[in-house]
C-alpha cells in the first residue's frame, strides 16, 4: 500500500511541476504582451525623463501651460501597459518637434504622471490612461475645458502631422490672400514710398489690411531687414512666455503678417 502511494506521488510531481512552469511562462508572456506594442517594439517606463518632453507637476503646470504654445500633453500612469507602449513613439515625437525649427517655435510636448499628481489629471477630466490632449495657442491651464482629446493614430509621424496642421492654421491667423500678394508686390517694388501711397485704398478694403499697412510703413522707415529682425524678436519674446495674453495675441498677429513680407529665396 505504501509503495503504491509513493509511486502515485512520483507520478503527480512532474504534472505539478509542469503546471507551475506553465503558470510562470504564461505570466511572463502576459507581461510581455503588456509592455510590447503590435510591432514588437519594447515598451518603456513613461515616468522617466525624456529629452524635449516637459514633466508637469503642481509647481510648474501654470507656467508651462500658459497658452503661448500649441501643446501635446500625455496623461499617464506608470503601471499602465498602454502608456509603456506609447513611450517610444512619444519620445520620437518630441525629437521630431525639437529638430524642426518651425515646429519647435510653436509646439511643446509635455507629460503628467496622474498617479503621482492626480490634481493635474482631474483638472483635465482624465478618466483613462494614456490620455492625449492638444491645447491650441491661447489655451492654458485656466482653459483646460477647451483642450480636446487627440484620438488619432498614436505613432510619432501621425501625431507630428496633426500638430503641424495646427501650426499651419495658426500661422494664417490675421492673414488675407489678397494682402499677402500686396505684401510681396511691395517688397519687390523699387520705390516703396510711392507703393505705400497707392496701397492705402487696397488695405482699407479688408479688416486685416490695417496691420499690413502698418508693417509697410515700418519697412519704409527701417529698411527691408526689419522683416527678419522683427520676426526673430517676436519669436524670442513668445519663447520666454513672460508676456500678457493681450500682448501675446498682438505679437502672434504681427508675426504672422510679417511672414507675408518674407521674400522667397530660390
Amino acid at each position: 500500500e505504501r509503495a503504491r502511494e509513493r509511486r502515485e506521488r512520483r507520478e503527480r510531481r512532474p504534472i505539478e511541476t509542469m503546471k507551475a512552469t506553465t503558470f510562470v511562462t504564461l505570466a511572463l508572456v502576459a507581461s510581455l504582451v503588456v509592455v510590447h506594442g503590435p510591432s514588437g517594439v519594447k515598451g518603456q517606463d513613461p515616468s522617466v525623463s525624456i529629452p524635449n518632453v516637459i514633466d508637469l507637476d503642481p509647481d510648474n503646470v501654470k507656467d508651462v501651460l500658459n497658452g503661448m504654445k500649441i501643446t501635446m500633453a500625455e496623461f499617464y500612469a506608470p503601471w499602465c501597459g498602454h502608456c509603456k507602449r506609447l513611450t517610444p513613439e512619444y519620445t520620437k515625437l518630441a525629437e521630431m518637434v525639437a529638430n524642426d525649427p518651425m515646429m519647435s517655435n510653436f509646439v511643446q510636448v509635455v507629460k503628467a504622471d496622474c498617479d503621482k499628481h492626480r490634481s493635474i489629471g482631474e483638472t483635465f477630466s482624465v478618466t483613462g490612461f494614456p490620455t492625449l490632449k492638444i491645447l491650441s495657442r491661447g489655451i492654458g491651464i485656466d482653459e483646460s475645458d477647451s483642450a480636446f482629446d487627440y484620438s488619432g493614430p498614436r505613432d510619432a509621424e501621425s501625431m507630428f502631422n496633426k500638430l503641424k496642421s495646427f501650426v499651419e492654421q495658426d500661422k494664417l491667423v490675421g492673414r488675407h490672400e489678397d494682402m499677402d500678394k500686396l505684401a510681396q508686390d511691395f517688397m519687390a517694388s523699387e520705390d516703396k514710398e510711392a507703393f505705400l501711397e497707392k496701397a492705402k485704398p487696397e488695405t482699407e478694403k479688408h479688416i486685416e489690411g490695417e496691420l499690413y499697412y502698418l508693417m509697410m510703413e515700418k519697412i519704409v522707415k527701417k529698411g527691408d531687414e526689419y522683416v527678419e529682425k522683427e520676426i526673430g524678436r517676436i519669436g524670442r519674446i513668445i519663447q520666454k512666455g513672460s508676456i500678457t495674453r493681450t500682448k501675446f495675441a498682438d505679437m502672434v498677429l504681427k508675426g504672422n503678417v510679417l511672414e507675408a513680407f518674407v521674400v522667397a529665396t530660390e
